[in-house]
């Protein structure tokens, strides 16, 4: 059974189930809210925070070959942990956070490469 997860910020309503997160961003008043869903990028190798938090885990270090859906890297925000995972095999190309940094939204934390 997956759990979902959510967390407020702003506008923002980023919700995450089943190990994928989703942003919805409200637009007008609060009796006549508009969600629009969040433009997400295609698989691309940099991986970015989803949300502002702290970096718990680094499961990797450059240079490494790992598989999709591995799990690279765990972030803390409101004490809910996210993910982040390879979105295809490929290798290491940079680690650019540690464990303990704050990281804001859409700061890079990895960059892998396909082989």
């Amino acid at each position: 059974m997956a759990i979902t997860k959510y967390l407020r910020q702003g506008s923002k309503l980023w919700v995450h189930h089943s190990g994928r997160t989703f942003v919805v961003e409200a637009e007008g008043s609060a009796t006549g809210l508009i969600t629009k869903p969040h433009k997400k990028k295609t698989l691309s190798g940099v991986l970015e925070s989803p949300m502002p938090g702290k970096i718990l885990k680094i499961n990797v270090k450059k240079g490494e070959v790992v598989k999709e859906n591995q799990t690279l890297c765990v972030i803390e925000a409101m004490k809910m942990e996210y993910a982040l995972k390879a979105p295809f095999d490929g290798k290491i190309k940079e680690v650019f956070k540690t464990p303990n940094q704050l990281v804001v939204l859409s700061e890079k934390v990895l960059e892998m490469e396909k082989q």
